[in-house]
């Protein structure tokens, strides 16, 4: 059984071109998003849609919004769990693809740094971002993953248990997070190529703060004092 969980903030522009897609690649896949209470009616777009809608109120942010969401995937009885952002960067037409690979692995990674992979419509300081993360998440943590940021994923049930630990991942820092535990309890790990296309409605949710937190936590996890 298939899924998608997908956390928005203000996505009313694109969320319902998003389950439009999904649905149109994955025939029977449950849709399930996790709204941090927007302004702009995405939750209710969301479900006309026909998702299962969950809105939080008293909690923010990305990581605990994937982990909340992946939780509920598997409670649904769900066994292969994609994430993806809401702002259509992520390209639904990769999902069969990767929900493919899952089915002998337990985590798929849509990569833009292996073979057939690429970005596209990023300015330079956003690559530099990016590349410089991968950097650091390989040196410090040792992962073997060429693309350790990418949000594109799909989790088994098993990963899913595994990366429950990750309670103070409460931002970007759940992927990274997610990636040390899957490899930390060898579970299998496959990386897919994708294209990336930054969004082009809405504005990015990454800030210098945000990306201050993300450091200070890779830097915590790799000398074992957080989780």
């Amino acid at each position: 059984m298939f899924g998608v969980v997908v956390p928005t903030y203000n996505e009313a522009d694109n969320i319902k071109v998003l389950i439009k897609e999904i649905r149109e690649n994955v025939k029977d896949v449950t849709i399930i998003v996790i709204d941090d209470n927007s302004e702009d009616g995405t939750a209710e777009i969301a479900k006309e849609m026909g998702a299962k809608v969950f809105v939080r109120t008293n909690e923010k942010g990305l990581g605990s919004a994937l982990r909340f969401g992946l939780n509920k995937a598997v409670e649904l009885g769900i066994t292969r769990i994609a994430t993806m952002d809401a702002d259509l960067s992520h390209d639904p037409s990769y999902l069969p693809s990767m929900f493919n690979a899952s089915l002998n692995a337990d985590l798929v990674v849509g990569s833009r740094y292996i073979e057939g992979g690429r970005i596209e419509n990023w300015p330079l300081k956003r690559r530099v971002i990016s590349k410089g993360a991968n950097f650091l998440t390989k040196l410090l943590l040792h992962s073997s993953i060429q693309d350790n940021t990418s949000g594109y994923r799909v989790y088994s049930a098993r990963a899913v248990e595994v990366i429950s630990s990750c309670r103070n991942a409460g931002g970007y820092e759940f992927q990274i997070c997610a990636v040390y535990k899957v490899l930390r309890n060898h579970l299998k790990v496959v990386e897919v190529p994708i294209i990336f296309r930054d969004r082009e409605k809405g504005s990015s949710k990454l800030s210098s703060g945000k990306m201050a937190k993300w450091l200070w936590y890779v830097i915590k996890l790799s000398l074992g004092i957080t989780s």
